[in-house]
């Protein structure tokens, strides 16, 4: 019992005080949060709050764009997922690789990425209780690959770190 005791109270402080949220910042802006436009899809996207901004990565190899996601809800809840990205025009069709199905067709305007606010059923799997995908939105930061790379998933380990295996 005292091994749970302590378990749950070591899980309750992860994240508790912290204000240094994720700091994958554009290279050369001292952490500012500009924006870079649309142009091409690679590049680092944020959203949200500067504490903990939702995080998007992307990346192209062999003319395919992949790309890697984290959005913060609730009590640390968060939605996080990777898989392959196609742009047409002003829309751009994401389709998480994992068990379930979640595709989606997020729209682009100047520099933001908006996520649909319904998104198929298959979504939920990929976020926890108090979190969703649906609404998020992304501005890009920067059009840099190293920046992209900078963006940290759930645990502190590179987002887009896993996507070349994809």
């Amino acid at each position: 019992m005292r091994q749970v005791l302590m378990a749950l109270i070591l899980v309750a402080g992860c994240g508790a005080g912290s204000d240094q949220g994720n700091e994958a910042g554009p290279s050369g802006t001292g952490g500012q949060r500009g924006s870079v436009q649309i142009t091409g899809l690679p590049g680092l996207y944020e959203g949200g709050p500067a504490i903990r901004p939702n995080q998007m990565c992307m990346i192209e190899k062999a003319g395919e764009a992949s790309f890697a996601l984290v959005v913060w809800g609730e009590n640390m809840h968060s939605c996080s997922g990777s898989g392959k990205a196609v742009r047409e025009g002003d829309t751009l069709r994401l389709s998480m690789a994992g068990d379930e199905t979640c595709a989606m067709e997020a729209k682009i305007s100047g520099a933001t990425l908006t996520l649909p606010e319904t998104l198929p059923q298959g979504c939920s799997y990929y976020c926890g209780a108090r979190a969703k995908l649906g609404g998020a939105s992304f501005t890009k930061k920067s059009s840099s690959v190293e920046d992209a790379m900078k963006a940290k998933d759930l645990v502190g380990e590179p987002l887009c770190g896993g996507l070349s295996s994809q």
